[in-house]
C-alpha cells in the first residue's frame, strides 16, 4: 500500500500541474491546405458516471465543468468514472471536408465518438472501438484508433467522444486528411519497422555470440532486448495489429509481461557484465532478486487490474535504478574499463527510458526523441557489447600468447627438474633397453654417468637380482596401464644389494613405440626399518620375548590344531613374586634390568622346548607344543628353579624371587583363547594363594580354581552392571532407641541386576569386586547416584537427619576418590552434615594413615564417620581410641544372641561403655526381635539396625513417607 500511495501522489501532483486549466472555447478551423492537425491544446475535458450517454452530455453542456487541457498529448489520469471529451470544428470550405480523427492510444479500453451539428443541434454516433474489438471490426482498420470525420461545407460542428480506462493513458489526438495519415502511418511503420527488425537481427546475433563465446552477457542482452521489443511493440499495437489482431485484448497483459522480463534480463546483465559475483557479493544478491521479482510479478500480475500491473513495475524499475547507480558509484571507484563501458550503455538506455517515461507521463513533450529514444539506445548498447568482445578477443589472444610462453618456460623447468630430481627416472623399451634416465637413475646404481651406465648394462633386466621379478612388474603394468610402488632389489656396480620402489607407466604409443616411463626410489633403510617394526609388532620391547598379542596368536593356532588333530598342548601362566618389592625399593629402571637378566635364565631353562613370551609386566606364558603332564610339569619345575635361584644385585643390594605357575592343558575341549587363559591365569593366582613361588596344575576338579574362575567371571559381569547401570539404590533404617524425632537415619545398601534384571545377592559379587579393586568404582556410581536422586528431591532432604554410605579400603586410600566425592557434593549441593562414611574396622586399621588423613579432610567440612563391624576383628580398644570417629557399629554377631549369650551381651555393654567414654555414638547391627531392642535402650545403644526395626526397602518408599 505505500508503494501505491506514493506512486499515486507522483501521478496527482503530475495531472494538478498540467490537466487543471480552465476550459476553453476554441474552434478550429479546416484549411484545404492542411494535411494534420494536432488537437491537445483544444480539447475539453469533463469526468462523469460511466452510464451518462451522449444526450444527457448534450443537454447540460452548458451547466457542465468543462476543464480545458493545456499541452500538445494530454495525460489523464486513472479514475472509476468516464472521461467526456470535445472539440469544436468548423469548415469555412464550400465543399465537404473529409477528415480522419486519428487517437494514438492503442492499449484504451473503449472509446465512442459522436459528432453534433451545432445548428440544428442533432447528433450522429461516428464510432465505436477499444481495446475488446478485433481490427477487421474497426471503422478503420488499424493498430490505433482512425475515426472518419466529414465537416459539410460552411457548417460548425462539436466532435464529442467517452473514454473509459483502467489506468492513467496519453492521448495523442490529431486530425488528418485520410491521405496523407495512410502515407505517413505507412512511411513511420516503415522506418520502425526496420529498426525494430535490425534490434531482432542483433539480439539474435547476440544469443549466436553466447553460443560460440560462452558470455552469458550476450545472452542476457539479447533477451533483454527481444522483451524490449515485445514491450514496445504491444505498447505501440504493432503485435495487435500484425500478430493478434483477433484478439487485441491480451495486449495488455503482454505488455506488462513483456517488462517483467526486460527488468528481469538487464538485471541479469548487470549482474553478469559487472562480475557481480566476483567483486561485489551483495550486489550480486541484490541484482539476482531484482531479476527474480521481475519474473514472478510478470505473472502474478496477469490477474490484477492494469493499474495495479503498472505500480509493481515502476517499483521494479526504481529498484534498478537505484541498483545501477549504487554500482556505479562503486565501480568508478575501481576504475574497471569494463564497468566504464557498461555505464556509458547503461547510462545511455536510463536517460531514453527516463526521457519515454517523462513523455507518458507529459512532463517533456512527445516527439521522436522521447517516443522512440529507447529504440535508438539500443544500437549504441550493441556498439559498447561488442567492444567489449573485441576487447575481449585481443585479451584471450594477449593470454594465449603468454600461456605457449609459460608452457616453453614450463617446458624448461620440467626438463630441469627431471635431470635433478631425487628420484631416478628413466624410459625403456618393453624388452628393457634404456632410452633416456637423469642424474639420480645412474648415481643410485653406482655410476659416474649416463655414457658410462649404457657401456656396462644397457638393460634394466641386468641389474635384478631376480630377472624373473621385471617379467611380473612388465606384465603388470601392460594390464593396468600403471603400477605405484613395486618393491624389487637390484644390484649396483659394486655388487651390493639394495632395494627399490618402482613406480611405473606403460605407454603403447610414443615417439619412440612402446616404452615403459618409471621412476624409483632407495628404500634399503625403509626396509631394515620395517624388518625391525614386524619384529616389535610380536615382540616385546624391553626382553625381546614374543609379546601378548603374538603369544595369541600363536595360542589360537594350537587350538586349531588340536580341533583338527586332536593333538594336546600345554599352557604355563607365569606371574613373579617380589618382582613390586624391587620396582618400588629400587625404580622402575632397576625392574626393567631384572627383567632382562631374568629373561635370560628363562631362555636358558626352556632350552627352546617352547615359546616363552611376556604378558604383562611381570606375568609371562609358555606355549608347550605337544608337550602334557609330567613331561610339561618338569618344564615347568626348571623354570621356577631357574627363578628361585636367581639373584639380582642393584647398588650393593641382593634381591631373590619367586614365581608362581599355573599349568593347563590345552586340548580340544577348549573353546577359545580366552577361556584357555582365564584358566591358567586363575590356576596362577591359586599358586599365589597357596604360598606362592609353586606351580598348580589345573584339572577337571580343581575346586579351587573354579571357584575363583567364577569370581572373575562375576567381575566381567560387575563391569557390565556399571557400564549399564544395572544397580539399584535400597535403604535400610537406623532406629534412634532412646529418643523420638521425625527426621529420617538410614544406610544406603547396594544391590546388583543381572542381564535379566533378576537381583544379585551383595555377597555373590561384593567378594570378587574388593578382591580385583572394583570398589572403588562401585563407590562412585553409589555417591553420584544417590547425590543425584537427592538433588532431584529437596523436600526429602530437608527431612534427611543422616544418611550412611559405605566406602570401601582402596577407596580411603585413593587421592582420586577424595577429589570425586568433593566435586559430587560441590556439583549436587548436598549438606555435608547430613552424610556420614562408613568404614569398616579391619580395613581402617590396615592402612591407618590413608583412613585418618581421609576423615581429616571431610571432617573439616562437616561429614560424620562411622566404625563398622566393630568387634569383629583382632584390634583392641587402642585403635578406637586413636580412630576420630562419631559411630561404632557394633558387629552383628554379637547382637543376634546377646539375649542367650551373656558373653556376647557383655561385649555390646562393653564396647558401649568405650565409645560413650570417648565421646561416640553406638549402632546395634542385626536387631531382629522386640526383645533385643528393649535390652540394647537398657544397655543405652543410640541406634539400632536390623530387619526387627525394618528391611531394606527401595529409595522410592522414603518419598511415601509421612512429613
Amino acid at each position: 500500500m505505500l508503494i501505491k500511495s506514493f506512486i499515486r501522489f507522483l501521478f496527482v501532483c503530475l495531472f494538478l500541474s498540467h490537466t487543471t486549466a480552465f476550459a476553453k472555447n476554441v474552434q478550429i478551423e479546416l484549411l484545404k491546405e492542411q494535411k494534420q492537425i494536432e488537437l491537445g491544446y483544444f480539447v475539453s475535458y469533463q469526468l462523469t458516471d460511466k452510464d451518462m450517454n451522449v444526450s444527457n452530455i448534450t443537454e447540460n453542456f452548458h451547466i457542465m465543468n468543462w476543464q480545458a487541457t493545456d499541452s500538445q498529448v494530454p495525460v489523464l489520469p486513472r479514475t472509476d468514472q468516464a472521461y467526456w471529451l470535445y472539440f469544436d470544428v468548423k469548415n469555412t470550405g464550400l465543399e465537404l471536408a473529409q477528415s480522419y480523427l486519428f487517437i494514438d492510444s492503442p492499449l484504451l479500453d473503449s472509446i465512442e465518438v459522436y459528432l453534433q451539428d451545432l445548428t440544428t443541434g442533432s447528433t450522429d454516433k461516428i464510432g465505436q472501438s477499444g481495446l475488446y474489438q478485433s481490427v477487421s471490426s474497426r471503422a478503420v482498420p488499424h493498430r490505433s484508433f482512425i475515426f472518419p470525420v466529414n465537416i459539410d461545407a460552411q457548417s460548425e460542428y462539436r466532435v464529442l467522444f467517452k473514454i473509459e480506462n483502467d489506468s492513467f493513458f496519453q492521448l495523442p489526438i490529431s486530425l488528418w486528411s485520410p491521405s496523407d495519415l495512410i502515407a505517413e502511418d505507412g512511411a513511420h511503420s516503415l522506418l520502425l519497422g526496420v529498426c525494430l527488425g535490425i534490434l531482432l537481427i542483433a539480439s539474435l546475433f547476440g544469443i549466436v555470440i553466447y553460443f560460440t563465446a560462452s558470455d552469458k552477457s550476450f545472452l542476457y542482452y539479447s533477451l533483454f532486448s527481444i522483451s524490449f521489443l515485445l514491450f514496445f511493440s504491444s505498447l505501440k499495437g504493432f503485435t495487435l495489429q500484425l500478430i493478434w489482431p483477433g484478439m487485441p485484448y491480451i495486449s495488455q497483459a503482454v505488455t506488462m509481461i513483456a517488462l517483467g522480463f526486460t527488468l528481469g534480463f538487464i538485471n541479469l546483465f548487470i549482474n553478469e557484465f559487472l562480475s557481480f559475483k566476483k567483486y561485489h557479493d551483495r550486489l550480486f544478491w541484490a541484482a539476482k532478486g531484482l531479476a527474480y521479482a521481475s519474473f514472478i510479478f510478470a505473472f502474478i500480475s496477469i490477474p490484477l487490474p492494469h493499474m495495479w500491473r503498472v505500480y509493481l513495475l515502476i517499483f521494479v524499475l526504481l529498484l534498478t535504478i537505484c541498483l545501477f547507480i549504487s554500482a556505479s558509484i562503486i565501480y568508478l571507484k575501481k576504475s574497471r574499463k569494463s564497468a566504464n563501458r557498461f555505464l556509458w550503455c547503461f547510462g545511455i538506455i536510463s536517460l531514453s527510458v527516463l526521457l519515454f517515461v517523462a513523455n507518458r507521463f507529459g512532463w517533456v513533450p512527445r516527439n521522436l526523441v522521447t517516443e522512440y529514444s529507447v529504440v535508438i539506445s539500443q544500437f549504441f548498447a550493441y556498439i559498447v557489447l561488442f567492444g567489449s568482445l573485441a576487447d575481449k578477443i585481443k585479451i584471450e589472444r594477449r593470454k594465449r600468447l603468454k600461456a605457449q610462453l609459460e608452457a616453453m618456460h614450463h617446458f624448461q623447468q620440467f626438463y630441469d627438474i627431471y635431470e635433478h630430481a631425487v628420484e631416478g627416472h628413466f624410459t625403456t623399451t618393453e624388452n628393457g633397453k634404456i632410452i633416456r634416465a637423469n642424474k639420480a637413475f645412474y648415481e643410485l646404481l653406482g655410476y659416474i654417468d649416463l655414457e658410462e651406465l649404457l657401456g656396462h648394462k644397457s638393460n634394466t633386466r641386468e641389474f635384478y637380482v631376480v630377472p624373473r621379478e621385471r617379467d611380473k612388474l612388465v606384465a603388470k603394468a601392460r594390464e593396468f596401464g600403471r603400477i605405484i610402488g613395486f618393491e624389487a632389489q637390484w644390484r649396483r656396480s659394486n655388487g651390493k644389494k639394495i632395494w627399490v620402489s618402482i613406480n611405473l607407466r606403460y605407454e603403447p604409443e610414443s615417439t619412440d613405440g612402446s616404452v615403459l616411463i618409471g621412476s624409483l626410489i632407495d628404500i634399503s633403510e625403509k626396509k631394515k626399518s620395517a624388518s625391525q617394526l614386524e619384529f616389535l609388532a610380536s615382540h616385546d620391547s624391553l626382553t625381546g620375548l614374543l609379546n601378548r598379542r603374538e603369544f595369541e596368536r600363536m595360542l589360537n593356532e594350537a587350538l586349531f590344531e588340536c580341533s583338527d588333530t586332536n593333538s594336546k598342548h600345554t599352557l604355563l601362566y607365569m606371574d613373579l613374586d617380589q618382582f613390586k618389592l624391587v620396582n618400588d625399593t629400587c625404580g622402575h629402571k632397576a625392574g626393567d634390568i631384572l627383567l632382562r637378566q631374568l629373561t635370560e635364565e628363562l631362555r636358558d631353562a626352556l632350552n627352546q622346548q617352547g615359546s616363552i613370551a611376556r604378558l604383562g609386566g611381570d606375568e609371562f606364558g609358555v606355549l608347550l607344543k605337544d608337550c602334557i603332564g609330567d613331561a610339561a610339569f618338569v618344564i615347568a619345575f626348571r623354570l621356577k628353579q631357574a627363578v628361585q635361584d636367581f639373584r639380582f644385585v642393584w647398588e650393593n643390594r641382593v634381591f631373590t624371587l619367586g614365581i608362581s605357575i599355573g599349568m593347563v592343558e590345552v586340548s580340544s575341549e577348549n573353546h577359545s583363547i580366552d577361556q584357555v587363559l582365564s584358566i591358567a591365569d586363575t590356576a596362577c593366582y591359586t599358586a599365589k594363594d597357596k604360598g606362592r613361588n609353586r606351580i598348580h596344575a589345573y584339572t577337571e576338579s580343581d575346586a579351587d580354581v573354579k571357584n575363583r574362575h567364577d569370581e572373575m567371571r562375576q567381575v566381567s559381569k560387575i563391569n557390565d552392571a556399571l557400564a549399564h547401570d544395572r544397580f539399584r539404590l535400597e535403604f535400610q533404617t537406623l532406629y534412634p532407641i532412646n529418643r523420638h524425632t521425625p527426621m529420617q537415619h538410614y544406610e544406603i545398601l547396594i544391590r546388583m541386576l543381572d542381564e535379566n534384571d533378576k537381583l544379585v545377592p551383595p555377597g555373590a559379587f561384593l567378594p570378587a569386586a574388593e578382591r580385583y579393586g572394583i570398589m572403588p568404582s562401585i563407590d562412585k556410581w553409589v555417591i553420584n547416584h544417590y547425590f543425584a536422586w537427592l538433588q532431584t528431591y529437596p523436600q526429602h532432604m530437608d527431612r534427611l537427619a543422616k544418611c550412611a554410605i559405605n566406602l570401601s579400603g582402596p577407596s580411603l586410600a585413593d587421592e582420586d576418590m577424595q577429589i570425586y566425592i568433593l566435586n559430587c557434593f560441590e556439583k549436587y549441593r548436598i549438606p555435608y552434615e547430613k552424610i556420614c562414611f562408613e568404614i569398616t574396622e579391619s580395613l581402617a586399621i590396615q592402612q591407618l594413615d590413608e583412613t585418618l588423613s581421609f576423615i581429616k579432610c571431610f571432617h573439616k567440612l562437616g561429614c560424620t564417620f562411622a566404625l563398622d563391624d566393630f568387634g569383629s576383628g583382632f584390634s583392641s580398644y587402642g585403635y578406637l581410641k586413636n580412630l576420630p570417629v562419631d559411630y561404632v557399629k557394633i558387629d552383628g554377631s554379637f547382637v543376634k544372641d546377646m539375649l542367650i549369650d551373656p558373653i556376647d551381651r557383655a561385649m555390646v555393654k562393653s564396647i558401649n561403655e568405650v565409645a560413650k567414654a570417648i565421646g561416640m555414638e553406638t549402632v546395634a547391627e542385626f536387631v531382629e526381635s522386640e526383645e533385643i531392642l528393649a535390652d540394647l535402650k537398657q544397655i543405652g545403644i543410640d541406634y539400632a539396625q536390623g530387619y526387627g526395626i525394618a528391611k531394606p526397602k527401595p529409595l522410592s518408599e522414603l518419598l511415601k513417607s509421612k512429613k
